[in-house]
């Protein structure tokens, strides 16, 4: 499973294991077959077994790379009730910077322009460390994919929920930066780490799924930046610490640290985005 993070690679890193020898190319990506809340799932889960089969022969494992896996209320504990020896795959990305990558996905492909929020309305929605794990009171599914931008960046909780149902050998974490970086490297430790035999031939390079730019919205204010680092700013530790991954490079540490300043990243996220000429 590669069960997260949203709008961390996981389209690339999608492919990157399918180009292994022993892992079956499913038909589809994204199964969202646990945060399928139209399944009954107070009996024993059935028909998976069936939807993951992959057409390569050699295939000994396939790969579902769901990402709201992670995050989605209940998802995780349906995971372990079909197999709870099924290892996972997360990867992370800087909360700030993914929480801007999720709205513009949400701006520009999701939602209808009656829908849209600017992204300083979508920062200003709430999520409390405390919901992972659960459904909001009053959220709807939809709420749950389209309003969940700053909680799907609390890393640190949905980590320790994780870790409360599998052990650690079964959850395999990367640094989003470092797979950019090097992806070969990544895939090697990764295929090691699952078990599985060495790439046969050297991996043809995946670029990423980039996001939209030039569109039109209102680029992100520091006051923006500021409030995604204070709903940041005790879960990043927390997050770093039952992690091991090494932080301190990225967007929010650096902010805390009083590295960059919110006007700075600001400026940076409205210019990639095309927001600001």
């Amino acid at each position: 499973m590669v069960a997260g993070v949203q709008k961390a690679g996981t389209s690339t890193l999608y492919r990157v294991l399918v180009s292994h020898q022993s892992i079956a190319r499913a038909p589809q990506k994204e199964w969202h077959f646990f945060d399928d809340e139209s399944m009954d799932w107070s009996s024993e889960v059935t028909g998976y077994e069936v939807a993951r089969r992959g057409p390569r022969a050699r295939a000994t494992m396939s790969v579902d790379a769901s990402p709201s896996y992670f995050f989605w209320p209940g998802a995780l504990e349906r995971i372990r009730a079909w197999n709870p020896d099924v290892p996972l795959v997360l990867s992370f990305r800087d909360p700030v910077d993914r929480a801007f990558s999720h709205w513009v996905m949400n701006y520009t492909r999701r939602l209808a322009p009656e829908e849209r929020l600017s992204f300083a309305e979508t920062v200003r929605i709430g999520y409390d460390p405390s919901w992972i794990g659960t459904r909001p009171a009053g959220w709807s599914d939809k709420d749950l994919r389209t309003r969940s931008v700053v909680g799907r960046g609390l890393y640190g909780a949905q980590l320790a929920h994780a870790q409360s149902l599998f052990p650690a050998e079964q959850l395999h974490l990367l640094d989003f930066h470092a797979f950019v970086k090097d992806q070969q490297a990544a895939a090697d430790k990764l295929v090691a780490d699952l078990g599985l035999a060495p790439y046969e031939k050297p991996l043809e390079p995946q670029a990423r799924s980039a996001s939209q730019t030039g569109f039109e919205g209102v680029a992100p204010t520091a006051e923006d930046i500021e409030v995604l680092v204070a709903a940041y700013a005790e879960d990043l530790p927390l997050f770093t610490r039952l992690s091991g991954l090494d932080t301190s490079g990225w967007t929010t540490s650096r902010l805390l640290a009083g590295e960059l300043s919110a006007e700075e990243v600001a400026e940076k996220l409205g210019r990639k985005a095309g927001l600001i000429s």
